[in-house]
């Protein structure tokens, strides 16, 4: 039995989609088990051994790779904007004091150490001076807001937010605050695209079941392809559900096409190696990551 990670995110749900419409005409359909929740919780479940395989924080791998191997060609990854990572800030980036307090969402990884990349390399921030502060979390690491309407959740200061929460409140921001993509701002600085989340594997998981996650993988690459031409279907499967009111189908199909790719091929691969180095470089990690795939 495999356990594997779901994001409850937007971003990833097309690949599920497929994913699971897949599973239906597979004989052996009782070889996966899903476990949902934000990608803080996954990387916290894959790390403690709770789950087997997730896409989870690319920053996660970085950290772990040693236990760790990914499915190639498969990634959740931004082209340029990805209209769903928001810096909201009362101010611009530019006008930041040296001892700034910034508001972290808790299901970040990956997101808040972009950050501390972008503003190290492109505003020369001394990042030990910043102060993240992680905004209260539920017990599986989601931050669960109250209505957004007027920005409520954005008021009186800085805020990195993230998923589904981000594509709320880009629509609610305060009159007089900014909104930086952080996608937009890495592509505008190296011209490659981010790497959010890969599909990461534990590695004693993987040698005890190679058979059966060789079929996931052959599963996951078709739902990609899937995905890719059959993203009216899966917009449709939930353009009328209550929890997604507030994206219409037109949005989520510029969401998808537009914002993101589940690839990871030459450029991806580039923005990641990049990514690593630059963390390295500010001393956000001990060492730079192989990419162990399987």
């Amino acid at each position: 039995m495999i356990r594997i990670g779901e994001i409850n995110y937007l971003n990833v749900y097309p690949i599920y989609y497929y994913l699971k419409k897949s599973l239906k005409n597979v004989h052996k359909t009782n070889f996966m088990n899903f476990v949902s929740g934000s990608p803080a919780f996954l990387n916290r479940e894959l790390e403690s051994g709770n789950i087997d395989i997730s896409p989870s924080s690319s920053f996660y791998y970085i950290l772990n790779y040693k236990s760790s191997c990914i499915f190639p060609n498969l990634s959740i990854s931004s082209k340029k904007k990805v209209k769903s990572i928001y810096l909201f800030s009362p101010k611009p980036i530019e006008d930041f004091n040296e001892n700034e307090t910034i508001y972290v969402t808790p299901e970040t990884l990956t997101s808040v150490n972009l950050l501390k990349v972008l503003l190290a390399e492109i505003y020369k921030m001394d990042l030990n001076k910043i102060k993240f502060t992680a905004l209260k979390p539920d017990g599986k690491l989601e931050l669960k807001l109250g209505p957004v309407a007027g920005g409520e959740a954005i008021k009186g200061g800085i805020f990195l937010h993230i998923g589904n929460n981000a594509l709320k409140l880009i629509k609610h921001i305060p009159e007089g605050y900014f909104a930086y993509d952080l996608a937009d701002l890495w592509h505008g600085y190296t011209g490659y695209p981010f790497v959010f989340a890969l599909f990461i594997i534990n590695k004693e998981s993987y040698d005890k079941n190679k058979d059966e996650f060789d079929i996931l993988k052959s599963l996951l690459i078709k739902a990609k392809t899937t995905a890719v031409s059959g993203l009216g279907e899966a917009a449709a499967s939930i353009s009328k559900s209550d929890e997604y009111k507030f994206i219409s189908y037109e949005e989520l199909i510029d969401y998808w096409t537009e914002c993101l790719s589940f690839d990871f091929g030459k450029n991806e691969i580039s923005g990641f190696s990049l990514f690593s180095e630059l963390l390295y470089k500010n001393k956000l990690i001990p060492s730079i990551p192989n990419l162990n795939f399987v």
